[in-house]
C-alpha cells in the first residue's frame, strides 16, 4: 500500500474531502443567507447576529468539538477492522451530548446579562438576546450532531452529510425568508425568526442523521461485526454506557474542544469590541465575515478529511502514506485558497456587489468604504488559514490534542491580549485595528502547526487502546 501514485493520493483524499467540503461549504452558505437576508432587514439585526452568532458558537463548541472527536476515534477503530467499537464510540459521544444539553438551556436564559456587560447599547442588547435564545434549541441539536457526524466522517461515508446538510440548508432558507420578513404566511419576527429557522434546520439535520445511523447499523454497512452478531446483538453492543470508552474520549476531545473554545472565545472578545465601535463597523464585519465563511469553512472539510485519514493509516503503520496524503491535501488547500485570496484582493467591487442585491443602494453605498478594505485582510490571510486547518486537521486525526490545544490557547489569547494592552496602554483601537489583529493571530497558528507537524511528534500519537493497535496494525 505504500507504494502507489500521487494520482492515487489525490483520489483518496478528495473522494472523501469533496462530500465533506460541499457539506461544510453549504453551512457557510447558511450562515451567508442568515447575514444577507439580516442586513436587508436593518443594520441593527446584521450587528445583533454577528455578535450573538459569535457567542452561540463560542459556547456550543466546546461540547461540539468533545462529542464531534468520534470521528478520530470511529477511523482508527474501523482501521483495526473494530466496527463494534466504531458504533459504540459514537453512542457515547450521543450520551454526553444530551448530558451537556441543560447547560445550554441556562447559558441561553440569562445571556442577556453578557451583552450587556460589554456596554451594548439596550435595544442592541435586547436583540442580540432574542438572537442568542432562539438559537439554543439549535445548539442543542447541533452538539448531537456532531457525534453523529463523526461516524459518517470517520467511516469515510461523507456523501451522508452532505444529503442532510443540504435538505438543511435549503429548509434554512425557506424559513429565513419566511420568518424574518414575515412572508410565507409566517409573522414578521425579524432577529428571532433568523435564529428559530436555524434552529429547525439544524435540528431537521440531526434527526435525518439519527435515521441514517440507525439504518447503517441495521444492515451492517459499516463491515462485518465480530463474531458476526445478529441484529439484536449489534443494537445491544451499541446502545449500553461504557464509562471506560467515555473517559476515552473525554480524554482526548477535551483538548479538541477547548482549543475551539480559546479560538471562538478570543474571536468573540474582539467582536465585542467591534460592536462597541458602532453598528455600521459592526454590520461591515458581519458582511465581511459572510464573504469570509465561504473561503474559510469548506477549508475545515478538508481539515477533517485529512485527520481521518491519517488515524487510519496510523493504526496501519503506513505512516508514509499518512504523509503523502497530508501533502495532497496541502497542495489542494492551497490552490483552493489562493483562488480566494485572488478574488477577494483583485475583485472586491464584484464581490461586495452580492449584498447590492435587493438593498438601499444608499444604504449599501454608506458602508462600502468600510467593507472594501476587510476584503483586502481576508484576502492577505485566507492562505494562512488554508495550512493552519490541515495541519491542526492531522494532528487532531493522531490524536496530538493536547498540542493543538496549545497552539490555539497561545496564538488566540496572547494575540487578542496583546493586542487589548495595546488598546489600554496606547489608545490603538479601531475596526482596521483589529482585523489586523485578527490577520497575525491566524499567520500565528500558520506557524505554530507547521512547527509542530515538522518536529513529528504527532506520528506517535493513537487514540484507540493500545492493544487493538499492536494486535492489527
Amino acid at each position: 500500500m505504500e507504494n502507489r501514485s500521487r494520482i492515487q493520493d489525490f483520489k483518496e483524499l478528495l473522494s472523501t474531502a469533496w462530500p465533506l467540503m460541499l457539506s461544510t461549504g453549504l453551512f457557510s452558505i447558511t450562515l451567508f443567507v442568515d447575514r444577507l437576508f439580516l442586513f436587508q432587514y436593518s443594520d441593527a439585526a446584521a450587528a445583533a447576529a454577528m455578535s450573538a452568532g459569535t457567542l452561540f458558537w463560542s459556547v456550543t463548541c466546546l461540547p461540539a468539538g468533545i462529542c464531534g472527536y468520534t470521528s478520530t476515534f470511529v477511523a482508527q477503530y474501523l482501521g483495526v477492522r473494530r466496527v463494534d467499537r466504531a458504533m459504540h464510540v459514537v453512542w457515547q459521544g450521543c450520551l454526553l451530548a444530551i448530558a451537556m444539553m441543560p447547560v445550554l438551556v441556562l447559558l441561553g436564559l440569562y445571556s442577556n446579562r453578557l451583552f450587556i456587560a460589554f456596554g451594548h447599547p439596550p435595544e442592541l442588547a435586547k436583540s442580540e438576546y432574542d438572537f442568542f435564545l432562539g438559537l439554543v434549541p439549535g445548539a442543542c441539536a447541533t452538539i448531537l450532531s456532531s457525534a453523529l457526524v463523526g461516524l459518517f466522517a470517520g467511516s469515510g461515508r461523507p456523501l451522508v452529510l452532505l444529503y442532510c446538510d443540504a435538505i438543511a440548508t435549503a429548509t434554512n432558507a425557506v424559513l429565513d425568508y419566511g420568518m424574518i420578513f414575515g412572508n410565507l404566511g409566517f409573522p414578521e419576527w425579524g432577529v428571532a425568526g433568523a435564529a428559530l429557522a436555524s434552529s429547525l434546520s439544524l435540528s431537521l439535520k440531526c434527526v435525518l442523521l439519527a435515521g441514517f445511523a440507525l439504518w447503517y447499523l441495521k444492515t451492517n454497512r459499516f463491515g462485518v461485526w465480530p463474531n458476526h452478531a445478529g441484529v439484536m446483538n449489534r443494537f445491544q453492543d451499541v446502545f449500553r454506557w461504557d464509562f471506560p470508552l467515555m473517559r476515552r474520549l473525554i480524554r482526548f476531545g477535551w483538548p479538541a474542544g477547548v482549543s475551539v473554545v480559546a479560538e471562538a472565545w478570543s474571536f468573540a472578545i474582539i467582536m465585542m469590541i467591534v460592536g462597541n465601535l458602532g453598528e455600521r463597523p459592526a454590520a461591515a464585519t458581519t458582511l465581511a465575515l459572510g464573504v469570509n465563511v465561504l473561503a474559510f469553512i469548506p477549508l475545515m472539510g478538508l481539515g477533517i478529511a485529512v485527520g481521518v485519514l491519517v488515524g487510519k493509516y496510523l493504526v496501519q503503520s503506513q505512516l508514509k502514506t499518512a504523509q503523502r496524503l497530508i501533502e495532497a491535501a496541502l497542495i489542494v488547500g492551497l490552490i483552493y485558497s489562493g483562488a480566494f485570496a485572488i478574488l477577494y484582493g483583485v475583485f472586491p467591487e464584484q464581490v461586495m456587489s452580492i449584498y447590492a442585491i435587493g438593498n438601499d443602494p444608499a444604504r449599501f453605498e454608506a458602508i462600502k468604504p468600510e467593507l472594501k478594505p476587510l476584503l483586502y485582510f481576508i484576502a492577505a490571510y485566507c492562505v494562512f488559514d488554508s495550512i493552519q486547518v490541515i495541519f491542526s486537521g492531522v494532528l487532531k486525526g493522531a490524536g496530538d490534542t493536547l498540542f493543538v490545544l496549545l497552539g490555539h490557547a497561545v496564538a488566540g489569547f496572547g494575540t487578542v491580549g496583546l493586542a487589548v494592552l495595546g488598546q489600554k496602554i496606547f489608545g490603538w483601537d479601531g475596526l482596521y485595528y483589529w482585523w489586523g489583529v485578527i490577520s497575525i493571530w491566524v499567520i500565528v497558528l500558520a506557524i505554530f502547526f507547521t512547527a509542530r507537524y515538522l518536529h513529528g511528534g504527532w506520528k506517535t500519537k493513537r487514540v484507540i487502546e493500545p492493544d487493538l493497535v499492536s494486535c492489527d496494525a
